[in-house]
C-alpha cells in the first residue's frame, strides 16, 4: 500500500505489546503502510536511559529493578509522548511503538491520552501485538540485545511475572504474532492499516 498520509484522518496509533512480541517491526509495516511519522521508545530513549542508569550505580541495561521502573520507566514514556503530541500539533499521525503494558491497561492514563486526541482533531488507536512466551523467548535470543540479557538468564522468573492475558482497555486491533499465526505479521498489519486509512 503506498503512504497515503496526505488522505487519512490525523491518528495516534499505539503499536504495544510484550518485549520480543514484535512491535517494532508491526510499527514500522504500520508506518510504511500509512506513510506516517513512527517513535520506537527504545530509538529515541536508549542512549540516555543507559547513561542515567549508570549515573545511579546501575546496570545500564537493566529494565527490571526499581531504580529503571521508578526512575528511567517514566522519563522514556514522558519524552515518547512529548514527541508525539509535537507531531499531532503539526498535522502528522504518529505510529508509537513501546510496550505500554501499564498505559494501555489503564483507564485513566488513555482516557487522558484520548481527550487530549479529541482535542487535537485526532483519532486514538492501538494494535497490541499479541504472543505467546516460547515464540517471544526465539525472537528475544534472536536479536541479541544487551537490554535482554536478565529476561533470558532469568527466563522462569520473568516469563512467570507477565500475563499473556493482558489487553488495553480500550477498543483495539489485535494482531497475532505467534509464530504458529494462521496469517503473516504483515498481511495483518497490512489489513488493519488498510482499515485505518479508509475510515473518515
Amino acid at each position: 500500500m503506498a503512504p497515503t498520509s496526505q488522505g487519512s484522518s490525523l491518528t495516534l496509533a499505539l503499536v504495544a505489546g510484550y518485549a520480543g512480541s514484535g512491535k517494532s517491526e508491526a510499527g514500522k509495516l504500520l508506518s510504511a503502510a500509512t506513510g506516517w511519522a513512527m517513535l520506537d521508545k527504545d530509538t529515541i530513549s536508549r542512549p540516555l536511559t543507559e547513561r542515567l542508569l549508570q549515573a545511579m550505580g546501575s546496570d545500564p541495561d537493566d529494565r527490571h529493578s526499581p531504580t529503571y521502573l521508578d526512575h528511567a520507566r517514566p522519563l522514556e514514556y514522558e519524552c515518547l509522548m512529548k514527541a508525539a503530541w509535537e507531531n499531532l500539533e503539526c498535522g502528522i499521525s504518529v505510529v508509537l511503538v513501546a510496550p505500554f503494558l501499564s498505559e494501555a491497561a489503564d483507564s485513566q492514563w488513555t482516557g487522558r491520552a484520548m481527550r487530549r486526541c479529541r482535542r487535537l482533531g485526532a483519532r486514538f488507536e492501538t494494535l497490541w501485538v499479541d504472543s505467546d512466551a516460547e515464540s517471544m523467548r526465539e525472537r528475544l535470543i534472536s536479536r541479541n540485545a544487551s537490554r535482554d540479557t536478565w529476561k533470558l538468564a532469568h527466563w522462569a522468573t520473568y516469563a512467570g511475572g507477565i500475563d499473556l492475558d493482558l489487553r488495553p482497555v480500550t477498543p483495539h486491533h489485535l494482531i497475532d504474532n505467534r509464530i504458529t499465526a494462521s496469517r503473516p505479521l504483515a498481511e495483518q498489519v497490512e489489513t488493519v492499516a488498510h482499515g485505518l486509512v479508509q475510515r473518515p
